[in-house]
């Protein structure tokens, strides 16, 4: 059933009307609207200070702790299109709220895969937002990697998988070395692994794709072999094509 105006604008959707009228608000006046207990007017202030201001790191803070407590879904959209909207200044500063925001993100292996021939929109809404940025916040995005944080660790193999994937980068060796070694110092991590497995369907090297023909005879997850096997057929069709 169709939602009703008013529904649609309790879960932050505006119009340009609605825009129109706050137009003229001042940035003070803006940072006090975002405070709103009315949905569409918090989407308001995010779209009129990301468009009338820089993303400075203030700015980037204020909508990432926005996002953190925000229910709506509207204004989450629009909190998160104003983020990716930023540079490699801003991803540096996003990568820390990397699977602290929501409880969407995979805490156990799936059970059941993916039988797509494209590559699944992250589900942690930081990674997602990542992944729509400029593949210029690449190595911001790989030094996650380095770490030890391993819940960062599995949301960024998707938003760097997801922009491999798209923006074509098939045959870049840093970024393939780098998940390799990724692969060899969180093996034991089932969920990270799975990760790694489907992130190596970007790239056309032969590393990756011996280390997809063992796992998908080797290892110890029917799920993990499973997505080995999809990965490879997503490699052998995007070679033949």
């Amino acid at each position: 059933m169709k939602s009703s105006d008013s529904q649609l604008k309790a879960r932050g959707k505006i119009t340009f009307e609605d825009l129109q009228y706050y137009n003229t608000h001042s940035k003070t006046e803006l940072l006090e609207l975002i405070k709103s207990k009315e949905a569409h007017k918090r989407t308001i202030a995010v779209r009129l200070l990301s468009e009338k201001n820089v993303l400075s790191d203030d700015l980037i803070y204020l909508f990432l702790n926005t996002l953190a407590q925000e229910k709506k879904l509207y204004t989450k959209i629009e909190l998160c299109d104003a983020l990716s909207k930023g540079g490699r200044e801003s991803a540096k500063i996003m990568v820390d709220y990397l699977g602290k925001i929501g409880n969407n993100q995979h805490k156990v292996l799936p059970a059941d895969g993916f039988n797509k021939n494209s590559y699944p929109l992250p589900r942690d809404i930081i990674a997602r937002t990542l992944a729509h940025m400029d593949e210029e916040i690449l190595p911001t995005l790989l030094n996650v990697l380095k770490t030890n944080y391993t819940f960062k660790i599995r949301e960024v193999i998707d938003a760097i998988g997801f922009i491999c994937f798209y923006r074509k980068k098939h045959r870049h060796f840093q970024i393939i070395d780098a998940l390799i070694l990724c692969l060899k110092d969180n093996y034991n991590d089932d969920i990270i692994r799975w990760k790694l497995v489907r992130s190596f369907e970007s790239f056309n090297d032969i590393n990756t794709i011996k280390i997809l023909q063992r796992i998908e005879q080797e290892d110890i997850q029917l799920i993990i072999r499973n997505e080995a096997k999809r990965s490879l057929s997503v490699i052998n069709n995007r070679t033949k094509g």
